[in-house]
């Protein structure tokens, strides 16, 4: 088990809007289900995950990173 944080949840919603994916388009493009992006999206953080979707969803936040941002 590993321990999905805010930050992790921000910069997937981020990503998520930028490229104007569905949950469901994320949920494939990572490789979970669409119940679990569902509560990777939707439930407040810190949230404890399987360690493959932790792993499924790190790996995929890597290779999109966002370079900069605006926090208001």
């Amino acid at each position: 088990m590993d321990i999905f944080t805010e930050e992790q949840q921000r910069q997937l919603l981020i990503v998520k809007g930028l490229n104007r994916m569905t949950r469901e388009q994320l949920a494939k493009e990572i490789g979970v289900s669409l119940p679990t992006m569902t509560k990777l999206i939707n439930h407040s953080t810190p949230l404890i995950v399987q360690s493959n979707v932790y792993h499924s969803v790190s790996n995929w936040l890597n290779s999109h990173t966002v370079v900069a941002t605006q926090d208001k």
